[in-house]
């Protein structure tokens, strides 16, 4: 169990140091290394989530380094979302035949690839996009797809809504980051619970794993203080481009 311990803390340092990678390597894991069904590996998952991003969110709450507004704007389209998300799967396995996690996975790889490309030849070019433009933003709507995708799959709740606010706001990185663990934390909360209540959830699992995700992600917290602006946006790229490589 101290190997389990162990990637919970490798994922707990990359969701606080970018609010990214949750999903998106711990689902995988969960069915390749520890041999989870699908279901239980995104029910698991998202619990697991759920307690790391509070560890996270009530360090960025403290940092000030969290734009309340945009959470709400978010959360009140995301939450539903993830809640039809979760009812969607218990309906496809009654009555389709359909690997819903590879096609989603295939369409978010794709997508990660194209906003990390659209921000890397943002920050490399002259002009900025006016912060004015987040008040056009639909993010209502935005969170509830984004918030269906994460309830189908667990994979987004932090990298998908990281690119939303990436390509929609001139929030400093350290905002970006804090911003986005915070409206995560609420999104894998009422999708886990969701998950919990149809029995998809390993929770002496979820235990193991918290053991080194909590001192993992506390750490990562701190660190977006530390690392300059620049670094931690090109490394919030890279980490897009990766990971939508190896999801297509």
């Amino acid at each position: 169990m101290l190997t389990v311990s162990f990637t919970g803390f490798i994922v707990g340092l990359l969701v606080g140091l970018t609010g990214m990678g949750g999903g998106l390597l711990m689902t995988p894991l969960l069915i390749l290394l520890y041999g989870f069904s699908p279901t239980m590996a995104v029910g698991t998952d998202l619990i697991y989530a759920t307690v790391t991003k509070a560890v996270g969110s009530f360090q960025h709450f403290h940092q000030k380094t969290v734009d309340w507004s945009i959470v709400r704007r978010l959360a009140k389209g995301s939450v539903p979302g993830g809640l039809l998300g979760v009812l969607t799967i218990q309906a496809l396995k009654r009555f389709a035949n359909l690997d819903i996690e590879q096609v989603l996975g295939q369409f978010l790889g794709l997508t990660f690839i194209f906003v990390s490309l659209f921000m890397l030849i943002k920050m490399t070019g002259k002009t900025e996009r006016p912060s004015e433009w987040i008040n056009k933003v639909p993010l209502g709507w935005v969170g509830f797809l984004g918030g269906l995708l994460v309830g189908l799959t667990s994979v987004g709740s932090g990298t998908l809504f990281m690119a939303i606010l990436l390509s929609s706001t001139s929030l400093a990185a350290a905002k970006l980051v804090g911003t986005d663990v915070v409206h995560a934390f609420f999104l894998t909360l009422s999708a886990g619970a969701m998950h919990a209540s149809f029995g998809h959830v390993n929770v002496e699992f979820v235990a193991w794993l918290l053991l080194g995700s909590v001192p993992g992600i506390l750490l990562g917290g701190r660190l977006t203080l530390r690392v300059p602006d620049r670094a931690l946006r090109i490394g919030i790229i890279v980490v897009l481009f990766v990971t939508g490589i190896k999801m297509v």
